[in-house]
C-alpha cells in the first residue's frame, strides 16, 4: 500500500497551471456565450482526447485532464454571476419589504420574481434527482477504480470508468452551480469543510494507509484515524495556508524553493548518504565479470544487515540497481519495455553479460496478477485484497502482449495465488480443477506465439512480509534460534498445489517447449528441513514488499546464468 498513490494529480495540477493563463487570457476576449462556447470546445478536444488515449496516457497526462478542470472553471464563472445576480435579488426584496403593498405591485409588475420562486424550485428538485442518481451510483454493486499504478483493467472496466468519472465530473458541476442559494451547502460548517479540503486529500491518505499496514482492519483505529487526519487538516489550514496567502510573491517564492530543495533532499537523502560511503572496492575475477547488486563485502556484522536489510525493504524493486538498463517503452498501452540488445540487457538484473542468440526479448510487469490464471477467492497482497477482482480481465492481456510481440523466449516470474488455491475435489483430479483448467486454456492461447521456449518460475511458499524486517534485529538479541526466526518468514501452506499443478501443465500442454524455474533448492536447509530465506549472516533474501531482495537475486543469479548458458 503506497503512502503517497494520491500524489499523482499534483504533478497533473502543476502541470495545468502552467497553461491555464493561456486558456484564461484568450478566453476573457470574448464575451457571454461565446467564451462558454470556447471553453466548452477545449473541454471537448481534451474529453475525446482523454477517450481515445490508452489508459495510462488518460489518467496521467494533463491534456487528457483538462476537460476536467475546464468544467471546474465554468462552473465557478457561472456561480459567480449567479451568486451576483442573487445578492441584488436580496438587496431588492429588502428594498420592498417596508410595504407588503409594493410586494405585491412589485410581483405584478415584475413576473420575473416570481419565476424566480419557481426556479428555485425547479433547481431543488433537479438537485435531489442529480443526488439520487450519484448515492445509487455509488452503491452499485460493481466496484469503480481509477486506472493507477497498482492496477490495469480490462475494455469493459475502462469503458465503465471513462463513463462515472465524467458523469461524476460533470453533474458535480451542475450541483455548484444550482447550489449558489443553498442555506446549507453555503453554511460556515460546509464553507469551513472545504477550505480544509485539500489539506485533508493530502493528509488523509498517508494516515490511513500507515494506520492500514499497521493495524489492519481495525474499525476504532481507522475511525481515529480519520479524525486526527481532519485535526492535522486543520492545523495545517489555520497555521500555514492562512499564513502564506497572505505573503507577498517573493516570501512565496523563497518558500516554495525551501520546500523544493528540502523534498529533493529528503527524497535522496539515503543515494547522498550512500555516495558519501567509502566503498570497499571488490575485485572483479575470470568468474564474475561483473559487480554484485547487493554490494556484500567480507567481514560484514549484523549492523550492516540491519541497514541494507532497511534499504532494501525501503527501496524494494525500485532500488536503482535493479531497474532494467536502456529500456525502451515503445507501446502506451502495455507497460513493458523492449531492449536493443535483448537478452543481454534483459537478464542485466541477473547477469551482466550474453547474449546475443536470443532474437526477441521483453518485459512486462501487470502487478499482483497471474498470467495463467486469475484468484477466485480474495488473497491479500500488499494490504489489499481489492486488486484481485480484476485480474480475469487481464487474461487476456497476458494472451495480446505475447502475440503482438511473438517472442523468443517469455519468462513468467510471479507470485503464484490463484495457483495456490486448493482443490475442486482432489490432486488427482485436475482435469475437473477449475485453477487447473483455467491454466490449461490460457497456455494453449499463449504458447502458440512463443518461438522457442516458455520459462515458468515454480510456486515456492509466500514471504509472511511484517516479519522480514525484524531478522536481523532479531539475530542480535538472541533471543530466537535461527530456525525460530526462519519458522516465522513464510506460509508453508498451498505452494504444493501450484507446483502440482505447473507440473501437470507442462507435462500434457507443452512438454519441452515449457521449462520450470525451481526456486525450491536454492532456499532449502537441509540442516533445518526447511526454506530459509535469510544467510547465516542476517541478509535477507526477501523484501517486505514480498520481493527478491538484491542479495535474494544474487541467490537466485546461479539458476538463471545456467539457463542464459542453455539457451
Amino acid at each position: 500500500m503506497d503512502l503517497f498513490t494520491h500524489t499523482w494529480s499534483l504533478s497533473v495540477e502543476i502541470q495545468f497551471y502552467i497553461i491555464v493563463p493561456l486558456i484564461f487570457l484568450i478566453g476573457v476576449q470574448f464575451k457571454g456565450s461565446i467564451r462558454y462556447g470556447y471553453y466548452a470546445m477545449i473541454a471537448t478536444f481534451s474529453f475525446m482526447f482523454y477517450l481515445s488515449s490508452p489508459p495510462t496516457v488518460s489518467f496521467n497526462s494533463v491534456f487528457a485532464r483538462v476537460w476536467q478542470f475546464l468544467i471546474g472553471m465554468m462552473t465557478y464563472f457561472i456561480s459567480r454571476s449567479r451568486f451576483v445576480q442573487h445578492e441584488k435579488s436580496i438587496r431588492r426584496s429588502e428594498e420592498s419589504e417596508e410595504n407588503q403593498e409594493d410586494n405585491v405591485r412589485l410581483m405584478e409588475e415584475n413576473p420575473e420574481i416570481t419565476a424566480e420562486k419557481v426556479d428555485k424550485t425547479a433547481n431543488l428538485v433537479t438537485k435531489c434527482i442529480i443526488l439520487a442518481l450519484m448515492i445509487s451510483v455509488v452503491l452499485l454493486p460493481k466496484e469503480l477504480d481509477p486506472v493507477s499504478a497498482r492496477f490495469e483493467f480490462t475494455t469493459s472496466n475502462f469503458a465503465y470508468n471513462y463513463f462515472f468519472r465524467a458523469f461524476f465530473t460533470f453533474f458535480t458541476g451542475v450541483l455548484i452551480v444550482l447550489s449558489v442559494e443553498d442555506v446549507i451547502l453555503n453554511s460556515r460548517v460546509m464553507i469551513y469543510l472545504g477550505d480544509i479540503s485539500y489539506s485533508l486529500y493530502l493528509i488523509h491518505w498517508p494516515v490511513y494507509a500507515y494506520v492500514r499496514l499497521i493495524y489492519k482492519s481495525n474499525f476504532w483505529i481507522l475511525t481515529g484515524a480519520l479524525l486526527v487526519s481532519i485535526l492535522l487538516a486543520v492545523i495545517v489550514y489555520e497555521f500555514f495556508e492562512k499564513w502564506y496567502l497572505k505573503q507577498s510573491n517573493a516570501v512565496i517564492t523563497v518558500l516554495i524553493l525551501v520546500l523544493f530543495l528540502s523534498n529533493a533532499f529528503y527524497i535522496n537523502k539515503d543515494t547522498i548518504q550512500k555516495s558519501m560511503e567509502k566503498k570497499e572496492e571488490i575485485a572483479l575475477t575470470p568468474e564474475r565479470k561483473y559487480p554484485r547488486l547487493d554490494e556484500m563485502r567480507d567481514n560484514m556484522t549484523l549492523d550492516d544487515a540491519e541497514r541494507m536489510n532497511a534499504n532494501w525493504n525501503q527501496r524494494d524493486h525500485m532500488a536503482p540497481e535493479l531497474q532494467e538498463p536502456n529500456c525502451v517503452k515503445r507501446n502506451a498501452v502495455y507497460d513493458w519495455c523492449e531492449f536493443e540488445r535483448p537478452c543481454h540487457q534483459y537478464f542485466k538484473a541477473f547477469r551482466d553479460w550474453y547474449v546475443w542468440r536470443a532474437v526477441d526479448a521483453f518485459s512486462e510487469r501487470i502487478i499482483g496478477c497471474e498470467p495463467l490464471g486469475s484468484p477466485h477467492k480474495p488473497v491479500e497482497n500488499g494490504g489489499d485484497t481489492a486488486w484481485a477482482n480484476y485480474c480475469p480481465g487481464i487474461l487476456a492481456k497476458f494472451v495480446n502482449s505475447v502475440k503482438e510481440t511473438q517472442p523468443d523466449y517469455v519468462f513468467f516470474l510471479t507470485r503464484w495465488f490463484a495457483v495456490g488455491e486448493p482443490y475442486d475435489t482432489n490432486e488427482k483430479d485436475l482435469e475437473h480443477d477449475t485453477v487447473y483448467l483455467e491454466m490449461k486454456i490460457q497456455l494453449r492461447k499463449i504458447l502458440p506465439n512463443i518461438k522457442r521456449k516458455l520459462f515458468i518460475l515454480d510456486s515456492f511458499p509466500r514471504t509472511n512480509v511484517d516479519n522480514i524486517k525484524n531478522i536481523a534485529r532479531e539475530m542480535k538479541e538472541g533471543k530466537k534460534t535461527m530456525k525460530e526466526i526462519n519458522k516465522s518468514l513464510y506460509n508453508p501452506t498451498s505452494f504444493e498445489r501450484g507446483r502440482r499443478r505447473h507440473a501437470e501443465l507442462v507435462k500434457k500442454e507443452c512438454g519441452s517447449k515449457c521449462e520450470l524455474i525451481d526456486y525450491v533448492d536454492a532456499f532449502w536447509n537441509k540442516t533445518m528441513n526447511a526454506f530459509q530465506y535469510f544467510d547465516n549472516q542476517g541478509f535477507s533474501y526477501f523484501t517486505s514488499g514480498g520481493h527478491l531482495s538484491a542479495h535474494g537475486l544474487e541467490h537466485v543469479r546461479p539458476i538463471y546464468k545456467k539457463i542464459c548458458e542453455s539457451l
